[in-house]
């Protein structure tokens, strides 16, 4: 799998990539699983999270695999591969102000939302910056 962040992405998300040090990036399937969510998502609904960690932050154990990605590796939880695409993009779309996930064939969602938990211990419940 790969996922290529467009330059208009890279400019929305370059707040918090530079900010100063290194970041791991995790694309988050919110599935209701891990230290990232708050409750699971029953409803049919789709819902994906970008978290920016300092790079030095130990990962959370149910983030198991990675793939390539033009800003480096991005982690994820290895059981939810399928609700991810072998050629992925995240986009910026300032009209409606939001990062698209598209596949090659679909949108796999919407509006992917920005968890900046840089500098912050990990918790149950993400109390960084969040922007969506």
């Amino acid at each position: 799998m790969k996922l290529t962040v467009t330059p208009a992405a890279q400019k929305r998300l370059a707040k918090y990539l530079d900010a100063g040090s290194p970041k791991r990036l995790i694309l988050d399937f919110d599935d209701g699983v891990g230290p990232f969510s708050d409750i699971g998502d029953c409803s049919l609904g789709v819902n994906f999270k970008l978290i920016l960690l300092d790079a030095d932050k130990e990962l959370p154990k149910d983030f198991d695999a990675h793939f390539a990605s033009n800003l480096g590796d991005v982690y994820y939880k290895g059981y939810t591969k399928s609700q991810y695409a072998e050629h992925m993009k995240l986009d910026f779309e300032p009209n409606y102000f939001t990062m698209p996930l598209k596949s090659d064939f679909e949108t796999l969602c919407d509006n992917v939302e920005v968890v900046d938990l840089t500098t912050r211990e990990l918790t149950h419940a993400p109390a960084g910056t969040h922007d969506c």
